[in-house]
């Protein structure tokens, strides 16, 4: 089995980042990949032994003296100090070795080192201390080691509170790039931006966890559907704006489960659930405010056939983006007419299903003009959930 060795800690091993202990956050992003971990502990075993033993996570992390523990096995050695993710640690512990070490580097500085058990005989792992790094690489280095850069990978040494400062803002600035194929472009150049500023304060200065800021997203939400059903200019003003605030913070508990790796199968789920409560609220508030504003209307029959058509929305988009996650880009790169119009109706659908409609919300309701949202969304949702069973039957009949 694979192994990642993190070498003997140093004073900046402990840092917070993100709210994780350094050398925490390096054992997880191992775990990740499906490496076995074990940490070199020396003067601070006890410690390391008491942080990974405190988190369920860790509990599998050995903390040794010696390197007799990681004999036989493939090696990816990794400082104590360096901050790096799991889509990094993928790329460089499937390296091939080719019958020699490698030794991943930035700029001029080593980061990551990979080798075989038997690559490192005469190495006195053992005795390595807090430069035990730099003594290493250069033994890999007189042995041969090949020389890769690590471009566009995240991996950068932490040595003081500004170099904590600058991986945080990087870590949040990849989350970023990676939502940008899922958010619509108000979304990405917007709430991201503002979420992910709250999210970093989020993990520096609290314990919540991403289950709690989905629920506290969720009451704010339904508090924003009160305001709608009152059915005054104000009101709907006040209640389309505090909706655009729940939507920045719906992206608040996925990025606080990815800074500190506590992404899980019930929160995603808890996260469309609650996702669709507030939108079927925000409709129902939308229909009850214009039924006091225009009492002789039928926006009490439209609520129902609203309601209706958004529970047929639901049941749909539940069962093929949660049920089957995946299901929407199996089947590789479109080559037929055919496929390639059901990924341009799939990009499509999930234009229609992102948050930018929140803002739309707030511009008809300076406008006074929030009956055109309802009467769209009342009929559109069949069309859509009609639309969507259509694809992928589409799908299973290509």
């Amino acid at each position: 089995m694979k192994t990642a060795l993190i070498l003997p800690p140093t004073a900046s091993s402990f840092r917070l980042i993100a709210g994780v202990p350094l050398i925490k956050r390096t054992a997880l992003s191992a775990l990740r990949c499906g490496l076995r971990v074990v940490a070199l502990g020396h003067e601070s075993a006890d410690r390391l032994r008491a942080l990974f033993a405190a988190d369920q996570r860790t509990r599998a992390v050995e903390v040794v003296s010696d390197s007799a523990a990681v004999s036989g096995a493939d090696i990816t050695v990794v400082p104590s100090d360096c901050l790096l993710t799991p889509a990094t640690l993928e790329r460089v512990s499937t390296s091939p070795l080719n019958g020699r070490p490698l030794l991943f580097t930035a700029g001029s500085d080593t980061r990551i080192g990979v080798c075989r058990a038997g690559m490192l005989e005469g190495i006195n792992l053992g005795g390595l201390t807090v430069g035990g790094a730099e003594k290493l690489w250069a033994e890999l280095r007189a042995r041969g080691a090949e020389r890769i850069a690590l471009d566009g990978e995240i991996c950068a040494r932490i040595t003081d509170e500004r170099s904590v400062e600058l991986a945080e803002t990087t870590l949040c600035e990849r989350l970023r790039a990676d939502s940008a194929a899922s958010d619509g472009p108000l979304a990405h150049h917007i709430d991201r931006r503002i979420s992910l500023r709250i999210s970093r304060w989020l993990v520096r200065h609290t314990h919540l966890r991403p289950n709690h800021i989905t629920f506290i997203g969720t009451c704010v939400g339904l508090l924003a559907a009160g305001l709608l059903s009152v059915g005054t200019y104000w009101s709907g003003l006040a209640g389309s704006l505090l909706f655009l605030c729940t939507t920045i913070i719906d992206g608040c508990d996925g990025e606080v489960a990815r800074l500190k790796f506590l992404e899980s199968s019930f929160g995603q789920k808890f996260d469309v659930i609650t996702d669709n409560v507030v939108h079927g609220a925000i409709f129902a508030g939308l229909a009850v405010g214009l039924y006091h504003q225009y009492p002789g209307g039928h926006y009490l029959l439209l609520l129902g056939i609203l309601l209706g058509g958004f529970t047929c929305t639901t049941l749909v988009t539940y069962f093929f983006l949660v049920r089957r996650p995946g299901f929407a880009s199996s089947g590789g790169t479109p080559v037929s007419w055919r496929g390639k119009a059901r990924r341009w109706l799939l990009h499509g659908f999930e234009a229609l299903m992102n948050r930018d409609f929140a803002y739309l919300l707030v511009v008809l309701a300076v406008m006074q003009r929030l009956y055109w949202f309802v009467w769209g969304t009342a009929f559109g949702t069949y069309v859509f959930a009609i639309l969507l069973v259509w694809v992928y039957r589409w799908r299973d009949a290509a």
